[in-house]
């Protein structure tokens, strides 16, 4: 088989690459090794490389599902049928979740390496990733002035304080922080703007 040829999908690849996604959620790709992860997944560093070619192959994989799983949120909120204040809203809502936890943990973790590495599996996982979230964001803010590279630039800071906050008043504070962020940039129709 050659180097970058896939074996056939199969229910087990899916599963395994299911079991990778959370395992790095967990750890973090910083000291990614297949020894362990195979370890924790059950399975063995020799049937990953079968089936996901190299390491940098299941790291590209892995990367492609958690962006994936981020573009399904901001497309589903897109398709929300209230204001794009409410929208934004349930969007954040979504993305702060105790179960995305992980999923969050792991775009910024591959978005960050991707400044660094023109060439790995990650090489391009920042640019995609705006390429991504900025058509749906345009038609939630169709009728408003407000640019879609500014919530999203807020968006993704305040997520990443978010991830970074300890406590309860932290959290609170970063809360705070999106809803001042609406109430200024999309004030109520009976607000002096």
């Amino acid at each position: 088989m050659a180097a970058d040829a896939k074996p056939p999908t199969s229910a087990r690849r899916a599963e395994l690459l299911a079991a990778s996604v959370a395992y790095v959620a967990e750890h973090g790709l910083a000291e990614l090794s297949l020894r362990p992860l195979a370890q924790a997944i059950g399975s063995s560093p020799r049937v990953l490389l079968y089936l996901f070619g190299a390491k940098e192959g299941l790291i590209r994989e892995i990367l492609d599902v958690g962006r994936a799983e981020q573009l399904a949120l901001v497309e589903r909120a897109d398709g929300h049928r209230g204001t794009a204040r409410q929208t934004l809203d349930l969007l954040w809502t979504w993305l702060i979740a105790p179960e995305r936890r992980g999923a969050l943990r792991l775009f910024f973790d591959g978005y960050v390496r991707s400044f660094d590495s023109p060439e790995g599996p990650w090489s391009d996982f920042a640019g995609k990733s705006l390429n991504d979230w900025l058509p749906p964001l345009r038609r939630v803010l169709a009728d408003h002035p407000v640019p879609p590279t500014l919530v999203l630039a807020v968006l993704r800071g305040l997520l990443l304080d978010h991830l970074a906050a300890t406590t309860r008043d932290h959290h609170e504070r970063v809360q705070s922080a999106w809803t001042s962020f609406l109430d200024h940039s999309f004030p109520p129709p009976d607000t002096p703007g």
